[in-house]
């Protein structure tokens, strides 16, 4: 079992029964950002990624101890989307349900759904009404967050563990649903 498996099964296992539909974005936006952080070899690859990709700054905010610099959607998109050719590429070109997203993301959101769920990651995020505009605007507002708390101290740490990547998640999605109940200013309220 991968890094991404056991904390796909501990984010989607700590769902939110009282709110399946927000539980539910809750899940894939953990799901999201789980394959993201797995798919780049860990924080500190995706932070290569940000870093090559033109958002070195803010990756740097990021992971550092101060202010984290706010990131544009669609800047980020365009990172996620077009980095690591190959398999992203080939992806890309296959013009799945994610709208053609290449690179990083487009493996993630091409791969198999969480929980045994029939159809892509993409395809859920789809069912949700989740588009890739939306999409990119949650990541803007999430990522920087998680990169954060797996970065303590401002240290990359050799090895992360389920526990950490999916206690760092559960905190930040339960705080951008604007608490357990899902209601109010959250993302997805």
């Amino acid at each position: 079992m991968g890094l991404l498996d056991g904390v796909l099964g501990a984010v989607l296992g700590g769902g939110n029964n009282n709110n399946p539909m927000g539980g539910g974005q809750h899940d894939l936006m953990g799901a999201v950002i789980g394959g993201l952080i797995q798919q780049a070899g860990g924080v500190g690859g995706l932070l290569g990624m940000l870093k090559q990709g033109g958002l070195g700054q803010h990756a740097d905010s990021w992971q550092g101890t101060g202010q984290n610099m706010p990131v544009d959607g669609g800047d980020l998109m365009k990172v996620l989307g077009g980095m690591m050719g190959g398999a992203g590429q080939q992806q890309a070109q296959m013009g799945g349900q994610d709208g053609g997203l290449g690179g990083l993301l487009g493996q993630v959101l091409g791969g198999a759904a969480p929980g045994g769920a029939g159809g892509s990651l993409g395809d859920l995020l789809g069912q949700a009404g989740i588009g890739q505009d939306q999409l990119g605007g949650l990541l803007a507002q999430v990522l920087p967050q998680v990169v954060d708390g797996m970065t303590p101290g401002g240290q990359v740490p050799q090895d992360h563990s389920n526990d950490m990547l999916s206690g760092v998640l559960g905190s930040v999605l339960k705080g951008a649903m604007g608490g357990q109940g899902g209601k109010g200013g959250g993302l997805f309220g």
